[in-house]
């Protein structure tokens, strides 16, 4: 199989930390209408997705849920209890990497294949949590010997990344194995991954988390000067207008964002 040029172009969106379920995700609409308002009259077919996986993270804390309805009588409080559990559930459950984290991992690699498949050039945008692990399957696929000749871009399952508020240049996700990027080896051609963060963001500042983030260099740690590592990587800086984490949340809506991703998918 290969990527046919001609097949309209999929952006795979791939969200981050969540409360609520599946059915209440709505980013592969927003970046849709974003993309849509940056093209313009440029005639590019594309088509968005969103790849869901909130219902796997909820599944793996019900019963932590369960026992805060025990000892919780007030149902405000409760309520409350439980949406911080999912919002930081879905952080350790990550960080723990254990069968939720890899069932996680496995689906989103089965959705990008399957894509391959269909033929359709794919476009990952990652938010918040959803980048690492769109980092780790992408890195996965890049050292799969069926994929990613640098020779051809038409044997690439992702033929571009893009992050938002992402929590990739913090400590506690530069765990063993996240440290490089996978090496494309020899050939012209380039992987280019935009990492855009607003310096308000507390998720890529790492206020929340502990851990001060200093200077532009996020994504761009990863660079080599190796040449065979075949990667394009750039941080790049917005003012999304918002502050602490409503920045966060604000990206949907960027116009810078959105060209940088026009910009991805056009080329």
């Amino acid at each position: 199989m290969s990527v046919d040029p001609t097949q309209p172009r999929k952006i795979l969106v791939v969200h981050g930390v969540q409360a609520g379920s599946d059915d209440g995700l709505d980013n592969d609409e927003r970046v849709r209408e974003l993309v849509q308002r940056r093209l313009g009259s440029t005639p590019i077919d594309f088509t968005v997705d969103l790849y869901r996986y909130e219902n796997i993270n909820d599944a793996a804390q019900n019963k932590w849920k369960r026992l805060i309805q025990l000892i919780t009588s007030n149902p405000i409080g409760s309520k409350l209890a439980q949406s911080a559990l999912d919002l930081v559930g879905d952080v350790v459950i990550n960080l723990a990497d254990g069968s939720t984290a890899q069932k996680i991992r496995e689906g989103l690699r089965k959705t990008l294949i399957e894509t391959y498949e269909n033929g359709n050039p794919c476009y990952v945008v990652a938010h918040s949590l959803g980048s690492i692990y769109a980092f780790d399957v992408i890195n996965e696929l890049m050292k799969d010997g069926d994929y990613f000749d640098r020779g051809s871009r038409k044997t690439w399952p992702v033929q571009g990344l893009v992050t938002i508020g992402s929590p990739i240049g913090l400590g506690m996700f530069r765990v063993a194995g996240r440290r490089s990027v996978t090496m494309l080896g020899t050939g012209n051609k380039w992987f280019k991954w935009l990492n855009y963060w607003d310096r308000t963001d507390p998720v890529v500042s790492g206020k929340i988390f502990g851990t001060q983030v200093r200077g532009f260099e996020i994504a761009e740690k990863f660079t080599s000067s190796n040449t065979r590592q075949g990667w394009v990587i750039q941080d790049i800086t917005i003012d999304t207008g918002k502050s602490w984490l409503l920045a966060h949340v604000a990206y949907w809506d960027s116009p810078s964002f959105g060209d940088g991703l026009f910009s991805v998918i056009a080329n």
